[in-house]
Formats: C-alpha cells, structure tokens, sequence
C-alpha cells in the first residue's frame, strides 16, 4: 500500500520563510519584498523583523500571503548595558556567539511579542517599537544568554501560538554544546541563503542529523535572510497545501509537508512495499540518510542524463531517514526527517 510522505492532493507553495524590511534593518519596503518575490513565483514572504512582529495581512491577495511572524534573538551579553538601548543602532556582537530563533504566529493577527525582558530590543526603530508593542511573557525575567532562557522563550512562544525555528547555527557561532540543548523546537533552518551565500557555512544537514538524532523531532526550512535586493531569491521552502491562505501554509509546516531547497524541486516522495520513492527535477545525485551508518545514494553516470527518480529499501533498524536531491549546480532540496514510527509498516 503506498503511503504518501508529501500529500498527493494539494499544491506547492513557494516561501521565502526569512526576511527583513524597512520594518528593522532591510533595505526595502514590504511592498517592495511583496513585488519581487511575487514576481519570481513566491506565493509567501514571512517577514521576520528583528524583535518586531508587524501584521502585514494588508499585503494579502489572492496569490501572495504575508505571513505574521518576527525573529527573536539572543545576545552573548549577560545584561546589555543602558545605553545599549538609548542608541539607533545596536552594538557589535560579530564576535560573539549569539542565537536567533524566528517565531511564525498561527493566527496571522497575534502581534504579541514574545519577550521575558521589554526591554531587549535592538533594530532601529526599537525606541518607538518599546513604546506601542505588547508582550506576552514574565517581565521581570532576565534575558541572559543560557539554554534555560532559550528554552524558556520557546516554550513561552508555542504557548502563545506560535511556531518556533531555530536559525542559521554557523552565522551564530553555535555549536553542539548550545543547539544540542535546546527542546521543543518545531525546526531548523537548514540553508539560509543570505549566509551561506556569503560563507559556503549556512548549509546544514550535519546540525539537522545531530540533533535527530537526539530525538528532536523538527521539520527543516530555508530561507533568504535578506536585507537587500543582493540576498533575494537564494533559499526557500516549499509547502504543500490545500489552498493558499495564511492558516493553510502554518498547518502544512505543521504537519511537516514541506521541504527546503536552494534550487532542486520534488514533485512526489511516497513509501510502498518497504521502499522510499522520490521523483524531483534533474539531480546529479540523490541521497538517502539514516539515524545510523547506513546510507544510500544514486548519481547520474559522468556525462550520462541526470537522474529524476530514485528509490531506497527501508531498513527497520533505520530508526528515521531523510532525503537530499543535488543537481548540476551543486544546490540541495532536502525533505524533513521522516520517523519509521510515523510509517504503516514500520510502527512496533
């Protein structure tokens, strides 16, 4: 019986699941994002504002949707001092670790700030922003640079109604002492294209099966980072949903059906008969991974055609697998982790 790991029914949408505007530190306006990325075929920007969340539902038509979300960030920096917050720009902390997590609201209304300290807030409007935000979280509580407070935000978010991704590890300075600690996380950034872009470091999959393997269980996205027309178009993710709306897409992303990608498209990706079949654009290789050793890949000869189907044997002792497609180009499309107990057939 074939069991479908993205809907059979539905359609594709394609999103930009980071960005900025004039709202923080981008160069251009929402309207300006809007016009370009519809203009490329994206159906959906989430403007992500650093520490800002902006309802932007005016945007919507019937081929595009805003989606209501913002980026949270943390500072390697125990209390930031006074006058951290009385200056128009923020103080440089490309030194130092820091983390960032984009929280996307399930209700493209709620424009409640998730933060335990008001007082932490550093894009250049954040004097006016502190003035007019609402915040939902325990005012009195320190934002200091600790997974506990990191933990703590992510809870506080999904208990607010949100969905919660963690951004671009290598920009960050991360490492496994800091992401492996972090619980409760609907997904990973796998590319950022801006970043990557820029370092060839941004592109993730090793974080992503680190943290599988611990038992996170997480979705993967891409998106843009941009801050300026250089960074537009560069990584993105695909969502498959019943129709174009802005509950529709956060309820695909929820479910999982969706992929990430800075090029390579799949069009179907289904399990029958203890194989995985996957059917995308031309690929110069198609890999499948696991939580163990044991891997699987299929590459188009040197000089032959490039491959456009594959298919892996399931082992039961696989405990999860996941897909990458690379095309000539060297760009990935990578599915989610897929958890053989999610699977008919596999579950104990």
């Amino acid at each position: 019986m074939r069991q479908y790991l993205l809907p059979e029914m539905g359609k594709f949408y394609k999103v930009n699941m980071h960005s900025h505007s004039t709202f923080s530190d981008g160069q251009n306006t929402p309207e300006e994002i809007k016009e370009a990325y519809k203009s490329k075929g994206y159906a959906a920007v989430a403007y992500t504002e650093h520490e800002h969340i902006v309802d932007l539902t005016h945007l919507n038509d019937e081929d595009f949707i805003a989606l209501t979300s913002y980026e949270y960030d943390f500072n390697t920096c125990k209390t930031a001092p006074s006058s951290y917050y009385e200056q128009e720009a923020p103080i440089n902390f490309s030194y130092k670790e820091c983390l960032h997590l984009n929280l996307y609201a399930k209700d493209p209304h709620n424009v409640k700030a998730i933060c335990h300290n008001p007082k932490f807030v550093h894009c250049g409007n954040a004097k006016l922003y502190r003035e007019t935000a609402q915040y939902v979280g325990n005012g009195d509580y320190h934002q200091e640079f600790t997974v506990e407070c990191f933990n703590e935000v992510i809870k506080t978010a999904k208990e607010n109604g949100f969905l919660v991704i963690y951004n671009h590890p290598t920009w960050s300075m991360n490492t496994y002492e800091t992401y492996s600690k972090l619980e409760g996380l609907d997904g990973l950034e796998i590319v950022n294209g801006g970043s990557d872009y820029s370092s060839d470091m941004d592109y993730v999959p090793y974080v992503y099966d680190q943290m599988s393997r611990l038992g996170k269980r997480m979705i993967c996205v891409g998106g843009d980072d941009n801050h300026g027309t250089h960074g537009f178009f560069r990584a993105w993710t695909m969502i498959k949903a019943e129709q174009l709306t802005h509950e529709a897409l956060i309820r695909g992303l929820e479910k999982g059906n969706c992929y990430a990608s800075s090029g390579p498209e799949i069009y179907d990706l289904y399990v029958e008969d203890g194989q995985v079949y996957i059917h995308c654009s031309a690929a110069k290789a198609i890999y499948y991974s696991t939580a163990s050793r044991r891997k699987g890949v299929k590459k188009a000869p040197k000089g032959g055609e490039l491959l456009t189907e594959a298919s892996f044997a399931i082992d039961p002792n696989d405990t999860f697998f996941r897909l990458t497609v690379k095309d000539a180009e060297g760009e990935h499309a990578n599915t989610r982790v897929f958890w053989l107990d999610e699977l008919e057939g596999f579950r104990s």
